[in-house]
């Protein structure tokens, strides 16, 4: 019962890693903008979303507090990176959120399973080449460079295989573990595990 419960606990770690990783997730930060200026402002997260009403016509758990930390992080983003640096991510970008407006579920996850294999491809691809972008976003060391290319390939498996079980199951949060069958629950978790060894890695350079 002890492992279970520590399993689940570094789950609900894992699943906040995740979020911030696919840009779903509450950005660690806060501010307030009057209610009035919100509908003059143009945002820079509607390049990638078209509007906030979009994001919520297609994601039920979207807030409006979480679209104007979602626009500060990838403002930051605008300003840490080089020109060339940031257009290449903006291109990586929208082929991710494009993806999370028309498969994920209403928390954004993918059930890649469902998506056709030409678009799978890319879109693995995708992931492959941005998640150094969103670690450094993340204040982390690069996974692909703590990582062996192996190591690396396993860990964009692992965070597929993670998303995609969220998106069966229904699940919002990794505590919700229960709502898994016994192969799935094994499969989850076997995901988390890899998760979590490359976030120590990362946090102990």
């Amino acid at each position: 019962m002890g492992v279970r419960k520590a399993c689940l606990e570094k789950g609900g770690r894992v699943n906040r890693f995740i979020k911030k990783n696919i840009v779903s997730a509450i950005i660690a930060a806060s501010f307030i903008l009057p209610t009035g200026a919100i509908a003059y402002q143009t945002f820079l997260a509607d390049e990638f979303y078209g509007s906030f009403e979009n994001v919520k016509a297609h994601l039920s758990s979207a807030t409006m507090e979480g679209y104007l930390l979602l626009d500060a992080k990838l403002t930051q983003a605008q300003g840490d990176m080089k020109k060339e640096e940031f257009k290449r991510f903006k291109e990586l970008l929208k082929t991710v959120t494009s993806a999370k407006l028309e498969y994920g579920d209403e928390n954004g996850n993918i059930d890649y399973s469902e998506v056709p294999a030409k678009q799978l491809n890319e879109l693995k691809n995708t992931l492959y080449e941005i998640q150094p972008f969103f670690d450094r976003l993340n204040g982390q060391k690069s996974s692909n460079e703590v990582l062996s290319s192996g190591e690396y390939e396993e860990y964009i498996e692992a965070i597929m295989i993670y998303e995609q079980t969220m998106a069966k199951s229904g699940m919002k949060e990794s505590d919700e573990i229960d709502k898994l069958s016994d192969d799935q629950r094994e499969i989850f978790l076997e995901a988390q595990h890899v998760l979590r060894k490359v976030n120590e890695k990362q946090v102990d350079q």
